[in-house]
């Protein structure tokens, strides 16, 4: 794996819309703050033309999307790459981006999750770069920063932190500025063990956006996770697909090689209904999952219902669960 170099103070982060843009008064003020706050921490911040316009939930059209990125991505001054928010649409992006100057460039952190997931996933599997599954830029406007934003801009900055579960997570959102942390955080161990050790390459993201890479020339998945003798951990965030389109994305997800060299999976919080019909949530899972024959825990701090893990995709991790409870090592070989 090839890992970006840490920060050091001055350095410049850039910022830039990948899918959606941010046109809301309230996001743009946070999306300020923001700035405010990587400022305060001695970093730069270089904005690219498109994060504050947005149309049929995309910042710009796919080539001057792609076209900022890869501005951001040259600059030799900009050292990080946040993304402004998630979206719907990143995927489209993808074709337009430089396989021969990022292959050439020096490479430099890109962070951020939901659909920004698919263009992490997209540069380690397809590069072996290392990326970082985290916060969209607007989550640094919180002051105090929560713990999840402390952990990543240790990860940032080469302090590579052990991670525990989080006491608390965030069901529903009262506002912006911080989160609204009144649900007990409860790991499940899909097998009903108290005690399992997960340990291999660790790679995955938000499903939803992922799964757009089936069938197409730009997944080379099968490839990625089939080259590491330890194996691979999968990480799963599932933000809107519902019971049954989710058992159907596993379903793709092994028959197109995906779940190759597999140790173990990690499903993250789910805001979806957990039962159709007579088919619930856990069902669904040993349905889709049993014959893979490895641990699966789920309801991690992995997604959309924060808080959540800062996630090195392509490390080389090892996931201990205990009793409803976990944690995450990470190591850059």
């Amino acid at each position: 794996m090839v890992y970006p170099e840490f920060l050091k103070p001055n350095d410049t982060i850039g910022v830039t819309a990948t899918s959606t843009g941010v046109t809301e008064i309230e996001d743009i003020e946070r999306l300020e703050d923001a700035y405010k706050n990587l400022e305060h921490l001695d970093y730069k911040v270089k904005e690219t033309d498109n994060v504050r316009k947005n149309k049929h939930f995309v910042s710009s059209d796919a080539v001057t999307r792609a076209k900022e990125f890869m501005d951001l991505w040259e600059d030799t001054d900009v050292k990080a790459i946040i993304t402004a928010t998630g979206g719907e649409f990143l995927m489209e992006i993808l074709p337009y981006l430089s396989a021969e100057k990022i292959k050439n460039s020096s490479p430099k952190w890109v962070e951020g999750y939901s659909d920004t997931s698919l263009l992490l996933y997209y540069l380690t599997t397809n590069f072996d770069i290392a990326t970082l599954h985290s916060v969209n830029v607007k989550s640094y406007s919180m002051d105090p920063a929560p713990k999840c934003i402390e952990n990543t801009l240790n990860i940032l900055k080469g302090n590579i932190v052990a991670q525990e579960s989080f006491p608390l997570y965030e069901k529903e959102k009262i506002n912006s500025r911080e989160y609204n942390l009144t649900e007990k955080v409860v790991y499940k161990h899909l097998y009903n063990k108290n005690e399992d050790v997960i340990k291999g390459r660790i790679i995955g993201g938000c499903i939803d956006a992922l799964s757009t890479l089936f069938g197409t020339p730009l997944d080379n998945t099968k490839n990625f996770v089939n080259k590491f003798p330890e194996g691979v951990i999968w990480y799963i965030d599932n933000y809107e697909l519902s019971i049954m389109a989710l058992y159907r994305v596993f379903w793709q997800m092994k028959q197109a090689g995906w779940f190759d060299n597999i140790n173990g999976i990690l499903i993250g919080r789910t805001g979806i209904s957990k039962e159709v019909w007579d088919l619930d949530y856990e069902t669904m899972l040993h349905n889709a999952l049993d014959d893979l024959h490895v641990p699966v825990i789920y309801d991690v701090d992995i997604g959309h219902l924060p808080q959540q893990f800062a996630i090195i995709n392509g490390s080389l991790a090892t996931f201990t669960y205990s009793n409803g409870k976990g944690k995450l090592t990470q190591q850059l070989l």
